[in-house]
């Protein structure tokens, strides 16, 4: 009878680094678009309010796929990685963003190149996104942010 001998797998690395492996709670789910122009801005607001760890989606148009969605199973979707952030990393807030001249709007040239046109929109957006998001789950804290070229603006409260 021969002995089975089990063989590692040899690992080539093509990069190292080492990564934390102690479980977390999620300071957020954040929902952003996949454009990176405003990701840095919202990388450190975020390191700004003292959240370590957060969950993060980058959908086209960010909070878009909870106002208007591309099709009728992006909203489940996400409304699923909530949950699943929920129950993994105990989850209790929420953190919209949307920004200036997103592709998945049309871009600022929809707005006719009105700052004031676009931003209001957007607010229009954020309350049905965070109206979509308390029906399913009512008590999760739920923040919109639209960022431009200057900042970060919080629309709902």
């Amino acid at each position: 009878m021969k002995k089975t001998q089990t063989k590692k797998a040899k690992r080539e690395y093509v990069y190292r680094g080492k990564s934390r492996l102690e479980h977390y709670k999620a300071g957020a789910f954040v929902v952003r678009c996949l454009d990176s122009r405003f990701w840095k801005i919202a990388k450190r607001f975020i390191k700004s309010l003292g959240l370590k760890h957060i969950d993060p989606a980058f959908p086209a148009g960010g909070s878009k796929v909870f106002s208007s969605p591309f099709d009728e199973h992006e909203t489940e979707h996400y409304l699923g990685q909530i949950a699943k952030s929920i129950g993994l990393h105990h989850t209790e807030r929420v953190m919209l963003f949307s920004h200036h001249d997103c592709g998945a709007y049309g871009g600022f040239v929809h707005f006719g190149n009105d700052p004031a046109k676009e931003l209001e929109f957007h607010r229009g957006e954020h309350r049905k996104a965070v109206a979509a998001i308390k029906k399913r789950f009512p008590r999760l804290k739920v923040e919109t942010y639209f960022i431009d070229p200057d900042g970060i603006i919080e629309t709902t409260s």
